[in-house]
């Protein structure tokens, strides 16, 4: 029997966004836009060092667990896709410190994303980046006729 894969990755629009949403829609708020990223470390089971395994996050999450740093994250779109840029500068550390979360932020200071990885370092001597991807769920529209 196969083996299932490992998830090196895990990202989710949290209930947050999609309230915002449907509020601007009834037109009692405006839709959210990313502004920000917080790092942190957290949602990871450490059970076995060799067996890390990324823990699902909550749909209601309010802040990032562990959180070190902040910044302003550059957004891309295209296709059901958001790529956001966040970069952490060289410098930006004074020790070694540990990471595997991105929480994106909007304009009103609301949690509204967040992306989990298998850990890693964030140091003083390096530039850090990481390119989280929000898939926006969308339905493709069919051709072979059938609905």
């Amino acid at each position: 029997m196969p083996e299932t894969p490992k998830v090196w990755q895990r990202a989710k629009l949290l209930n947050r966004y999609y309230d915002k949403v449907g509020m601007a829609a009834a037109g009692i708020g405006r839709c959210p836009r990313f502004v920000e990223f917080r790092a942190g470390f957290g949602l990871v089971d450490e059970y076995s060092p060799s067996e890390l395994e990324l823990q699902d996050i909550p749909p209601d999450m309010k802040e990032i667990p562990g959180e070190f740093y902040r910044g302003f994250v550059d957004v891309s779109y295209s296709a059901g896709i958001a790529l956001c840029k966040c970069e952490i500068p060289q410098g930006a550390v004074g020790a070694p410190v540990r990471h595997n979360l991105i929480g994106i932020f909007d304009d009103e200071g609301d949690l509204i994303a967040v992306c989990s990885t298998l850990p890693d370092w964030v140091t003083p001597a390096e530039v850090y980046r990481a390119f989280p991807a929000i898939t926006f769920p969308r339905e493709e529209e069919r051709t072979d006729g059938n609905e």
